[in-house]
């Protein structure tokens, strides 16, 4: 018998972990930014260098309560596999990934820039200039300190603060406008750095270099919105091959329990229809098939069975997939069966000089 079907699955706990590996990846971005202002922190301005750290830290916090929660949630519904909480679990996961792409591609983006503005000679010249007192600290009136008082944005407060730095004269709703305009310089001198970045992760990820040229390529509008819309398009596709490859390991740990065999050759990966392709074999001679995609499906096809002899392997084989890995089948759908013996194509070779001469 040879028998092909497409199931069509959700596998909660590992989207859940890719979600939170790519969230993870930007702890790292928080901490090196932080490592750096700590090296620098002789050279940075004293009551703007702590409300940076400070702000970095709330951040960092922020983003490690989430992953802990969303792995919490996973893991619990991984144990008792109860459908009712998937839709909350998923959203979650989904509103972390949301909001870890806004981190890298505005926040990340502007404290960086701000980082380079601090450590800047013409900034630490002017703040030079203007400092008063024994305490060494700039004097700002009332009036200024009460619209940076009044900015919620910890980034935008300080590059306002940089702008009354560089033209003291400033006031109110100018002032407000430089510290906007300070804050949009970053986008355009880090853009081609951040873009630097997202490749390579891109190319970490071991998404193929026609995905990457075409996330490369998103956007419109200001440089923030497509540096916004290029970041979304390469989480997307990171945390996808991310899944990707946990199946295809969860898949071949399930079909090797049935006595199949994997050889690494027997795994390649097919650009153009952007799939990876899995060949395992018994001794006996039965031969296991798989197509894994990135949109939550993989094709089956199990050849060389006598009969109805492939469900021995294929029943057991799906029950694990969901009890033991906690694989979600949505629905499957048969593409081919054949009931016959499906038989054994033999070669004979020729020695075509034999009898020759």
């Amino acid at each position: 018998m040879s028998h092909q079907v497409q199931i069509n699955y959700r596998q909660i706990a590992v989207q859940c972990d890719s979600v939170c590996e790519v969230a993870e990846a930007q702890l790292k971005s928080i901490d090196e930014l932080l490592e750096k202002a700590k090296e620098h922190s002789k050279t940075l301005l004293g009551v703007q260098t702590a409300s940076f750290e400070k702000a970095l830290l709330q951040e960092r916090a922020v983003l490690v309560k989430q992953i802990t929660e969303l792995k919490q949630e996973a893991e619990q519904q991984k144990q008792s596999n109860a459908p009712s909480r998937q839709g909350d679990i998923l959203t979650m996961a989904r509103r972390l990934q949301t909001q870890v792409n806004a981190l890298a591609s505005k926040k990340l983006v502007e404290f960086n820039g701000l980082l380079d503005m601090l450590l800047s000679k013409s900034i630490s010249e002017s703040y030079k200039r203007l400092r008063g007192g024994d305490n060494g600290i700039v004097a700002v009136d009332s009036h200024t300190q009460t619209l940076l008082d009044s900015i919620p944005d910890e980034a935008l407060r300080q590059f306002t603060y940089l702008a009354h730095l560089q033209t003291p004269s400033l006031a109110g709703e100018d002032l407000l406008a430089a510290g906007k305009s300070l804050m949009g310089q970053t986008f355009e001198s880090r853009m081609e750095a951040e873009k630097q970045k997202i490749r390579a992760e891109l190319e970490a990820a071991r998404i193929d270099r026609g995905t990457i040229e075409k996330v490369m390529k998103n956007g419109e509008g200001s440089l923030e919105e497509q540096l916004s819309a290029i970041r979304t398009a390469a989480s997307d596709e990171i945390v996808g091959e991310k899944v990707r490859q946990k199946s295809l390991k969860i898949i071949m740990q399930a079909i090797q329990a049935r006595g199949f065999v994997v050889d690494r050759k027997n795994i390649k990966i097919k650009r153009d229809t952007n799939e990876v392709i899995l060949v395992a074999l018994k001794a006996s001679g039965e031969k296991a098939a798989f197509r894994v995609f990135l949109d939550g499906k993989f094709i089956y096809d199990f050849h060389g069975y006598e009969g109805q002899a492939c469900q021995k392997d294929i029943e057991p084989f799906m029950r694990d997939l969901e009890e033991v890995y906690g694989v979600k089948v949505t629905s499957q759908q048969t593409i081919w069966s054949n009931p016959d013996k499906i038989s054994t194509m033999k070669y004979q070779a020729i020695n075509t000089n034999k009898n020759k001469g």
